[in-house]
């Protein structure tokens, strides 16, 4: 069969052979239905003439579901009070009768009852609580404890989850007003129902998390000649502060640069985590042409390429970019003598084009060697480590963030002013960019610096000075991958936690995205305890680079 015939999008042509299914655009319930069987259920649905929706529509026809789905539990989890009568209500063993005998099957006997079971006497609570599905009980939290003393096992052990109620789990699209072109997949999504479940040992399979895995092994990527399309997607979006696109977009390049298989077709393509609608018919049109139509109007588009010029200019985002455009600006010269900037963007036009030339591995090492040499001139034994992408072992950096700590816990502070004055005394330092930046007990410098000798370039400098019992948790931050440590913060949120780079906090109550209660913290002498209490293996910076 053609795999370029298809029901969706539109501009495709309709299966012929096999359209029995037409007419049939179904709400498929995914509640019991492994991920395997839900991609077959939609590729075949499509391929054999019907449609589907990933949510309630006036369009929809059929809600399929799990036979032993309770119809109140149904109710729930669309937040609605009645389902329309126009819409059949049918277990999924219908569907798989329909593949099967490649014919439209009488639903007779696959229909599920509407009747909504009798009321059970009200029981009064302190706060409200729902049902909720096993598959989105990822790991349970305690309430405040009693006592500090923290146990930790391979997963996260409690007794119970608060999660905020809210009415939809799809990423709110707000700000474009646009459909979305990609689904949430499971680390990005946020569980909404505020929920009591009971403690179950296991429940969080951590083996599939980013941070549990080792970015040494990675698995071969032979979606290549799609990904690289979408990432340069990624750059044009980013450059006209289209956030959510660029976001979703990321998304999907992540799936399918793990994905085994090469994608070959459309509903391969839709069928993936993270890869809704319109953004297969990108890809498709990637796998059927080696090209991308939208992408070739971003290249010759002039306003798109002075955006991302400006763009690249240090302190510089994609709003004010816009507003440079739009007041006649179009080369950096008409920045530079018209432009009203910052002392931060005049820096970043000074060395443009250092800044953005990435250093080599060698040359990282000289200037964290720099800072370490003038921080123990203040104290010997003070430590200064450089983090991002010096520390994972990366070939080239695009700028050095150095921590400076003490094992004492007291001897860093007062430092800070004194060792930016000795850097800039030694010509080391050449420009302020951020000359000092409180976050909570760190402080911040972002500045530019200069290694001494014939041609050096100006590059990008963070110092940020820490206390030890924060070290742990600030090199797991900026040592990074950005990916690894969204993994970390998310798997920490799910065990009811979280995790920032002054801490790891236990019994933390949201409600929402708002803390109610901000945990306690954990201590965490070491990036292996961050880990290990996590429940994940500890990855050395070298297999963290995802």
């Amino acid at each position: 069969m053609d795999n370029k015939k298809r029901k969706l999008p539109e501009h495709f042509e309709t299966e012929v052979n096999y359209s029995f299914l037409n007419g049939v655009n179904a709400y498929i319930l995914k509640t019991g239905i492994e991920n395997a069987r839900m991609k077959i259920f939609k590729t075949k649905l499509t391929k054999y003439g019907g449609s589907f929706s990933d949510e309630l529509t006036k369009d929809t026809t059929h809600i399929i579901m799990e036979a032993n789905i309770e119809i109140t539990r149904l109710l729930s989890i669309l937040h609605v009070k009645t389902i329309p009568d126009h819409i059949n209500l049918i277990n999924t063993n219908w569907l798989s009768r329909c593949f099967r005998e490649k014919s439209l099957v009488n639903t007779d006997n696959f229909i599920i009852k509407r009747n909504l079971p009798h009321s059970k006497p009200d029981v009064q609570h302190d706060s409200k609580t729902f049902e909720i599905n096993p598959e989105d009980a990822v790991c349970e939290n305690k309430k405040p404890p009693v006592s500090g003393t923290l146990k930790m096992s391979p997963v996260c052990r409690s007794s119970r989850i608060h999660i905020h109620e809210s009415k939809q789990r799809k990423i709110e699209e707000s700000e474009s007003g646009k459909s979305s072109e990609y689904e949430t997949s499971d680390e990005d999504v946020k569980l909404n129902a505020k929920v009591s479940v009971p403690s179950t040992e296991g429940m969080l399979k951590k083996g599939n998390w980013v941070c549990a895995q080792s970015s040494l092994n990675p698995i071969p990527n032979i979606n290549s000649h799609i990904t690289e399309k979408l990432e340069e997607m990624v750059k044009k979006y980013e450059s006209t502060s289209d956030k959510w696109r660029a976001f979703g977009y990321q998304k999907a390049i992540q799936v399918l640069k793990k994905h085994p298989k090469q994608v070959t077709t459309w509903e391969e393509a839709k069928a993936l985590p993270a890869i809704g609608a319109k953004l297969a018919d990108k890809i498709w049109e990637i796998i059927e042409s080696g090209g991308l139509r939208k992408l070739d109007e971003f290249k010759s588009n002039e306003e798109i390429k002075t955006l991302e010029l400006f763009t690249n200019v240090w302190g510089a985002g994609a709003v004010t970019s816009r507003q440079w455009y739009q007041q006649g600006f179009r080369t950096l010269e008409d920045l530079k003598t018209k432009a009203k900037l910052t002392h931060q963007q005049e820096v970043g036009l000074k060395y443009y084009d250092d800044l953005l030339d990435r250093m080599s591995r060698e040359e990282a090492g000289e200037i964290e060697e720099t800072v370490r040499k003038t921080v123990e001139t203040i104290h010997p034994e003070l430590i200064a480590q450089a983090c991002g992408s010096y520390r994972r072992g990366k070939p080239t950096c695009g700028d050095v963030d150095v921590l400076v700590t003490h094992p004492d816990g007291k001897s860093h502070k007062g430092i800070f002013y004194n060792l930016i004055l000795k850097l800039k005394e030694q010509g080391f330092i050449t420009d302020d960019l951020v000359s000092s930046e409180s976050d909570g007990n760190q402080q911040k410098y972002l500045g530019v610096c200069q290694l001494p000798g014939k041609n050096r370039l100006h590059r990008r400098l963070d110092i940020i000075i820490v206390p030890y019992d924060e070290y742990a948790c600030a090199l797991v931050y900026f040592t990074g991958s950005a990916h690894f440590n969204r993994s970390l913060r998310h798997l920490a949120k799910k065990c009811g936690m979280s995790l920032s780079n002054h801490a790891l906090r236990k019994d933390v109550i949201r409600k929402g995205t708002q803390k109610i209660y901000e945990g306690t913290v954990v201590p965490t002498p070491t990036e292996e305890s961050v880990m290990t209490c996590l429940g994940v293996p500890y990855r050395p910076p070298d297999e963290r680079d995802h």
